[in-house]
């Protein structure tokens, strides 16, 4: 039996991933930092903001995985507001979404050099590109410390890919939702906020901009991506997102549809709630699709499904 080894492993990528990997009749092994939940032999707490990676050296050591997965990832919401940065957030992005990976890329260059690896990137590390569409040649310009850690980690991929003959993938993120998403994305609010609405405990849903566009995908569709990358032939970096953009209006055009409701009478705009006017940003999948990967679900059916609670 193939194994697998996820870092990040309570997320929603964490989450989804694992039962992915299961259907695909892996053992798998996850890392997480919560003290709370029961560690057997299958799950190990480690804390990849600290300095003691020696469960993650037994890990592959022992077990030798064939895959792992870098899903760890540590993004402050200060970090987008420069004024309000602390050096603790800094130093954070960079212990966890950068020392740590290569820590983790040193272990399997010495004990497990066949396992193949892959990271988590983001599309952040696009953000002051000037391009409304991006593809893996697109430089790397990012604007917060977030994404200028992932842009680093990947280079430390390519570094080891190099050098060192490692077979590591990156996976540049877009924007993917799914029912594990936490209560502080726009997708989920709108969802809350509209089963709210519906049972009458509130009478209006605000929004910033309706107008603003994202690439929104399907997480559960992603995650068979990361896995799709990490059988390719050879390794490199694969955007992963749907290709297309849609407004927050759309969600409303969706999900009050399906619901036979006028979205007008209950959707409110508040400008003040915009920080920043972040850019658009779109990814070009087709080297990914070059894999054989396709997203399942469209943007209209994801909204039909996050509502009604279903992955």
């Amino acid at each position: 039996m193939k194994k697998a080894l996820i870092l990040g492993s309570e997320g929603q990528d964490g989450t989804l991933l694992k039962a992915s990997l299961l259907s695909h009749e892996y053992k798998v092994f996850g890392i997480g930092k919560s003290a709370n939940l029961k560690q057997d032999e299958s799950y190990f707490q480690c804390d990849l903001a600290g300095n003691d990676f020696s469960i993650l050296v037994n890990i592959i050591r022992e077990h030798l995985p064939d895959h792992i997965y870098y899903l760890a990832a540590y993004h402050h919401s200060s970090q987008d507001n420069l004024a309000s940065l602390d050096s603790n957030s800094v130093s954070l992005s960079f212990k966890v979404n950068l020392s740590s990976f290569v820590t983790v890329l040193e272990i399997v260059r010495m004990f497990s050099p066949a396992t193949r690896v892959f990271y988590a990137s983001s599309s952040l590390i696009f953000s002051s590109s000037g391009t409304v569409v991006q593809d893996e040649l697109t430089e790397h310009k990012p604007n917060c410390f977030y994404s200028l850690s992932k842009s680093a980690a990947m280079n430390a991929g390519k570094m080891y890919r190099e050098n060192h003959g490692l077979f590591v993938s990156a996976g540049i993120l877009y924007n993917h939702e799914s029912i594990l998403r936490s209560s502080g994305f726009l997708s989920m609010k709108i969802i809350n906020e509209t089963h709210k609405l519906l049972k009458g405990e509130t009478k209006q849903i605000i929004v910033g901009d309706l107008s603003s566009e994202t690439d929104w995908g399907y997480a559960p569709d992603y995650v068979e991506a990361f896995f799709s990358i990490l059988q390719a032939e050879s390794p490199g970096d694969f955007i992963v997102a749907s290709g297309k953009a849609h407004k927050v209006q759309d969600w409303f055009d969706v999900l009050f549809t399906y619901l036979k409701l006028d979205w007008k009478k209950y959707v409110v705009v508040d400008k003040s709630l915009i920080k920043r006017k972040k850019p658009v940003l779109i990814g070009n999948n087709a080297k990914l699709m070059a894999l054989g990967w396709r997203p399942r679900v469209s943007f209209e059916e994801m909204v039909i499904k996050l509502y009604n609670g279903k992955i």
